[in-house]
């Protein structure tokens, strides 16, 4: 027999199916380990001397000590990228810096990034040998440099992964499609991440003018 709370409960259990869907599963997963990458980005670069020195992460005010660090990251230009991934890094990564007033010009820094991406498989299935999920990596390798500097040496360099995974279709536009999908999550991870370590260079600078990072690798 039909009544308003037999639809209440079948709906519900719809929206929880729905919810455990593989896509929607992957999605909540990379969403996580992007924050926590961010995170610990953050903790790695001001760990060398922060302590004590706490302050809000993205504060909008101005103080007498000088601009904000959300003033600092809206003078950053990021230059072109090549490639699809590269420009969908690219806009994310604007946006995440800007707060969606969109690239900067006539600014003090510029910003280069190189990207690299691959596909592995992660699960195969043992009867047909036909990969069942992938996994989408993409690194991006940023240097920042103060514009105006002829012999363009970075103020600062780093590097930045993220990763998405792809519930591989036997349709090949469902695989083109989850494939995309897997692509821009993991641009954006690699975006905040890219966030992160500039933000925590500016704090850094700021706390300690005379800052210098160590180049990479060192």
């Amino acid at each position: 027999m039909w009544s308003p709370d037999t639809e209440h409960r079948t709906e519900t259990r719809a929206e929880h199916r729905a919810d455990r869907t593989p896509l929607a599963a992957s999605a909540k997963q990379d969403a996580g380990r992007a924050t926590l990458l961010a995170r610990l980005a953050v903790v790695g670069l001001l760990s060398g001397g922060l302590a004590g020195c706490f302050q809000p992460l993205y504060a909008e005010s101005n103080t007498a000590a000088g601009p904000s660090l959300m003033d600092n990251m809206r003078e950053v230009e990021i230059l072109q990228i090549q490639g699809r991934i590269g420009n969908e890094l690219r806009n994310d990564l604007i946006f995440a810096l800007t707060g969606g007033e969109g690239n900067p010009k006539h600014v003090p820094y510029q910003m280069t990034i190189s990207v690299q991406s691959s596909i592995a498989s992660a699960i195969v299935n043992s009867g047909s040998g036909l990969p069942e999920n992938q996994i989408v990596r993409i690194t991006g390798n940023w240097k920042l440099v103060r514009v105006g500097d002829e012999k363009k040496k970075p103020v600062i360099e780093g590097s930045a992964s993220g990763s998405g995974t792809i519930d591989v279709s036997d349709q090949r536009y469902a695989n083109y499609a989850a494939t995309r999908d897997a692509e821009n999550r993991a641009a954006r991870i690699v975006a905040d991440q890219i966030k992160a370590q500039i933000a925590a260079y500016f704090i850094r600078k700021k706390n300690d003018p005379n800052f210098e990072p160590k180049p990479q690798g060192s």
